[in-house]
């Protein structure tokens, strides 16, 4: 069944496993870096009594919160176990996340690429890709933990499997859980075209519309101050490669929220007009980064993520080169040392390479997906 692993998949389901607990183990030294944003607003979330700071004040009180409301709901749920053992549950439910993207990844592929089915290739990909993309991964969940980026990444590949299934209301609803639980996943919106059917994204888009809706207009109804959220500014740090586009602010030039969003659904909605639509993930969230102030290093968990559907789902080549020169470049490359603007430049030249993805050789059309609308994958 094109479900089922093949002995090779067993045996890299059984090297990842340890793999993705040697790099838990590395990261959670010192780890859980940026947990007390998720604990001051989870904090603040519960406390409805206070009319100023709390509840649905939170994010007008603390515009610095940059989480959307799923993700401090989610840290919330755990702290009856404590900070410190919220945090060890998030990070090891993060570390999960990953695993669960690989496999959904896998299953995805199962459908779109049969012809990487029978001689197990598309079980090495998924091992080739995991090798670099689980240490990025277990940065954002384990080392800094950031559940809101860890959700957003998880909900929109769910979303992305159901919508080669056919399920418009549950992409739609998944897309919009993405987006409440991290606001730069927006631009994922667009894989809601995968549907096909006219009605069927209508239905999506509606789908995603009433969740984003539920989650985000509460606190805008009830303290029109939440608006302050949208306009926080973060430091345009030195090695952003928004200094090398020529934009020189101390801080996030107003525009360039908009921007990102904007930009990230143009490159998407490109790829898919141009049946490249496992490089849809990829290119968004490249925008994303190129033209981001901050360079946070677990910002290139999203694009390992975008980079291995499209090495896996879309690339013809048998080893994940864009997963992996996203691990050197982006990652690893910033325990190098080396002046600061070559930063901007290699962030600036993976995302600018991305655009090759629109014309290169694919392993499977647009059109493909569209034949298996009507297949369920198997829970």
């Amino acid at each position: 069944m094109a479900g089922v692993p093949t002995r090779h998949g067993r045996l890299a389901a059984v090297a990842l496993g340890s793999w993705t607990l040697a790099w838990f183990v590395i990261m959670a030294w010192n780890g859980g870096g940026s947990w007390h944003f998720f604990v001051q607003g989870a904090q603040a979330l519960a406390d409805t009594d206070d009319a100023i700071r709390g509840g649905l004040h939170t994010y007008a009180a603390a515009p610095i919160l940059q989480i959307g409301p799923v993700a401090l709901l989610a840290a919330l749920v755990a702290m009856p176990a404590g900070v410190a053992g919220a945090l060890f549950i998030w990070q090891v439910l993060g570390a999960a996340a990953g695993l669960v993207i690989l496999w959904q990844i896998r299953r995805i592929g199962a459908v779109t690429r049969p012809d990487l089915l029978h001689d197990g290739r598309l079980d090495l990909r998924i091992a080739a890709a995991a090798v670099v993309f689980m240490p990025v991964w277990m940065f954002l969940a384990v080392g800094v933990t950031h559940v809101d980026d860890v959700l957003a990444l998880l909900f929109t590949v769910l979303a992305l499997r159901a919508a080669v299934s056919a399920r418009p209301v549950l992409t739609g609803v998944l897309l919009g859980l993405a987006v409440d639980a991290k606001p730069w996943a927006l631009p994922f919106g667009c894989l809601l075209l995968l549907l096909g059917a006219r009605r069927a994204v209508l239905s999506g888009a509606a789908s995603m519309a009433v969740v984003v809706a539920a989650a985000w207009l509460p606190f805008f109804l009830a303290d029109p101050a939440t608006s302050n959220a949208l306009h926080f500014t973060i430091t345009n740090t030195r090695l952003s490669a928004l200094r090398v586009l020529g934009v020189h602010d101390a801080r996030t030039p107003p525009w360039d929220r908009p921007a990102q969003a904007v930009l990230g659904a143009a490159v998407a909605l490109l790829a898919w007009h141009r049946g490249r639509w496992p490089a849809m993930v990829l290119l968004a969230v490249g925008a994303r980064v190129v033209l981001d102030p901050g360079t946070n290093k677990y910002y290139v968990a999203g694009v390992v993520v975008g980079a291995a559907l499209w090495d896996v789902l879309g690339s013809r080549a048998a080893w994940p080169w864009w997963t992996a020169t996203a691990y050197l470049g982006l990652f690893v490359a910033r325990w190098v040392p080396m002046p600061d603007a070559a930063h901007g430049w290699l962030t600036l030249a993976y995302v600018l390479s991305c655009a090759f993805l629109l014309v290169a050789p694919s392993g499977v059309p647009l059109s493909a997906t569209l034949q298996v609308r009507n297949v369920r994958l198997r829970p």
